[in-house]
């Protein structure tokens, strides 16, 4: 009873002195909570010990590469606690797709010709502090800095074709779906079009790492890093 007692009364003065902080924030011209909207472009992640797999098992010549990038939408809610202080809660989507076709050069395998289809969804959940250098409230440019956790939710379809010499074909698909934790790092520029919008040009870094089973045997679990680069625009608009 004692303990709850106490993590109650830290939970309120925490509260209050939140509430107090953005009632000085509002005397001083500050907006407190917004929300943001943003489109960009995501890089990665880092799927190479599949790929590598590949080029070794079916005696590949060429360099099969990488997931490269696509179009991402971030959205999120921004409460600022303090004048340079704030906490950010976001939510990113999007997709990657990724075909590999070629003969198979190992002589030792049935196949002729062997193609893998990597659809791959990730929703990224963020928690952030940034470290908003605003220090007048008619202050045209502010740039942010931040650190956070990342959770991803991740999802690979993987679709298999087997072309053999006699031209009959062997296809299956698999699903596989994780969730992974990692953290992140962020940099960013708002330039204020009017006090309560922003324009918001970001940056943000992610680390992590998980497995992902594909349709290959031996492995099937393979090691998946969340070594991602988003780069997006958007606006943030203050409502309070």
């Amino acid at each position: 009873m004692k303990r709850l007692v106490i993590f109650l009364l830290v939970i309120t003065s925490t509260a209050w002195g939140q509430h107090k902080g953005r009632r000085a924030l509002a005397s001083q011209g500050y907006f407190t909570s917004g929300f943001y909207v943003q489109l960009g472009y995501t890089e990665g992640p880092t799927f190479a010990n599949f790929f590598e797999y590949l080029e070794r098992k079916f005696q590949v010549s060429e360099d099969i590469g990488e997931y490269g990038g696509n179009v991402s939408v971030n959205i999120g809610y921004l409460s600022r606690f303090s004048r340079n202080f704030a906490l950010d809660v976001g939510f990113s989507i999007y997709g990657l797709n990724k075909t590999v076709d070629f003969a198979n050069n190992d002589g030792s395998q049935p196949e002729a010709r062997v193609r893998h289809e990597l659809n791959y969804q990730s929703a990224i959940f963020s928690g952030t502090v940034p470290i908003i250098l605003e220090f007048d409230p008619r202050q045209p440019v502010i740039p942010y800095v931040g650190m956070g956790l990342s959770i991803f939710s991740l999802r690979l379809d993987n679709f298999r074709d087997a072309f053999f010499a006699d031209q009959s074909r062997f296809s299956e698909a698999l699903r596989d779906t994780r969730t992974a934790v990692g953290g992140h790092f962020e940099a960013g520029l708002g330039l204020k079009i009017t006090r309560r919008l922003w324009l918001d040009l970001r940056g943000r870094w992610h680390t992590g790492s998980s497995h992902l089973t594909t349709l290959e045997e031996f492995p099937a679990d393979f090691d998946i890093k969340q070594t991602i680069s988003q780069y997006s625009f958007g606006f943030d608009y203050f409502f309070r």
